[in-house]
């Protein structure tokens, strides 16, 4: 499910559509550009349709928990997946429906913002909640698969909030999406006691999306978690509120059209598990190659897709661009066309690394086994774009010929 949301543009006011996961807002009124901020959980508020005798700030609303992402998972010798997408009351009531069933999906939803300045029930069940149903979603805690389990990661997952509008009168709770009856409430100051207001840091704040560098404008697409200068040649991340500096490169290729995917390129120490360099790597994942002295002399990297794909195809990418990273010449941090948007944050990229390893193994009955104890370390991290023939169906890695279906890499942007 991908929301449609409703936002003002933070510059002239004009009505902008965009989707749930969009950060870059251009409003094709005033043409400005703005990139929203990650401050904690985004809030979405469902449209109502309140009696106009019933004041705006005394609306109710009721929020709701959503998790949506994949769920890896190691178990006896298998790593499965699988994507989650729920949404679940987030108060201890029975007056209310568990989920919003198809409402999300039917209307467009709009970001919190100081119109929706009512009373907002507390949050009586807690966000790892939804997490620990999503996990129980998938069949890992099926009591008919009695193997062991060794290894559980959330990839691309995100935590949001859709609250339902809700308001009283005659002591009636409604639903004011719908203005249907929901049940006796009492007196609304009751209610009241178990809510609090509208709270300032619950709205979206925006930068304007200048370079840091040089000034010149930042490109990149409404669900790019970076931004890029061309004219300095450089890359830029939200953190804390700035831009900051991430380092990059692009593998050149002699080819035309050519798409370029983004990978992030992560060096990390291994512990618990001798894993030093990539020729360990290798032999603890029992590659059919000769290690040689070379691959003792690489460092231990792994290349993780920084782009939202299914969970079965993202493994194949990371599994097999991490196998054969010493085809990859090095790049060059000079910008091209064609740059892909990166929409899988560093943070979700480390988290895929035990999993990875994982469907590496050719012997997994030995190495998943292996996962509880093992930590990786992150020593560095880049981000590195490298060529992609399109061939008419399919866009081919232009030096390991690894490839992935562009219809593929097209739904992948709405996960």
């Amino acid at each position: 499910m991908d929301l449609t949301v409703e936002q003002n543009c933070p510059s002239c006011g004009a009505a902008i559509e965009l989707h749930e996961a969009d950060r870059l807002l251009q409003c094709s009124f005033c043409g400005v550009r703005n990139y929203r901020i990650s401050r904690g959980v985004t809030r979405f508020v469902l449209p109502d349709k309140a009696p106009e005798h019933i004041p705006r700030e005394e609306l109710f609303y009721a929020p709701y928990l959503r998790f949506k992402g994949s769920v890896f998972y190691c178990k006896g010798k298998e790593v499965q997946h699988r994507i989650v997408d729920i949404t679940h009351l987030g108060v201890k009531t029975t007056a209310l429906p568990l989920t919003l069933g198809l409402r999300p999906q039917a209307m467009k939803v709009s970001l919190l913002a100081e119109e929706n300045a009512g009373y907002f029930f507390r949050q009586s069940v807690k966000a790892v909640s939804i997490v620990e149903m999503a996990a129980q979603l998938t069949v890992l805690d099926s009591e008919q698969n009695t193997e062991p389990f060794y290894h559980r990661a959330y990839i691309g997952e995100t935590i949001s909030y859709i609250y339902l509008p809700l308001y009283i009168h005659d002591n009636i709770l409604y639903d004011a999406v719908t203005n249907s009856r929901l049940a006796r409430s009492g007196p609304s100051d009751e209610l009241k006691k178990k809510s609090r207001r509208f709270q300032n840091q619950w709205i979206p704040h925006f930068l304007a999306t200048l370079c840091p560098s040089c000034g010149e404008a930042l490109e990149g697409e409404q669900d790019s978690l970076v931004l890029s200068c061309h004219n300095c040649d450089s890359s830029w991340e939200e953190a804390g509120g700035q831009f900051r500096s991430l380092p990059w490169q692009r593998v050149p290729s002699q080819h035309k059209d050519v798409a370029y995917l983004p990978f992030w390129k992560i060096e990390v120490k291994a512990s618990g598990v001798v894993m030093e360099n990539f020729g360990d790597f290798l032999r603890l994942t029992n590659q059919p190659l000769v290690v040689r002295p070379e691959h003792d002399r690489m460092p231990l990297c792994f290349w993780i897709p920084a782009f939202k794909i299914r969970p079965h195809i993202f493994l194949n990418l990371a599994k097999n661009m991490t196998v054969t990273q010493k085809r990859l010449p090095a790049g060059e941090a000079t910008m091209a066309s064609g740059l892909h948007p990166v929409t899988l944050s560093r943070t979700e990229a480390v988290q895929a690394l035990k999993t990875v390893l994982a469907e590496a193994a050719l012997n997994k009955r030995d190495v998943l086994p292996l996962l509880p104890g093992l930590s990786f370390h992150p020593l560095a991290t880049e981000l590195v774009y490298l060529p992609f023939i399109d061939n008419g169906h399919d866009l081919v890695q232009e030096q390991t010929m690894l490839s992935v279906a562009g219809a593929v890499l097209r739904s992948g942007r709405s996960l």
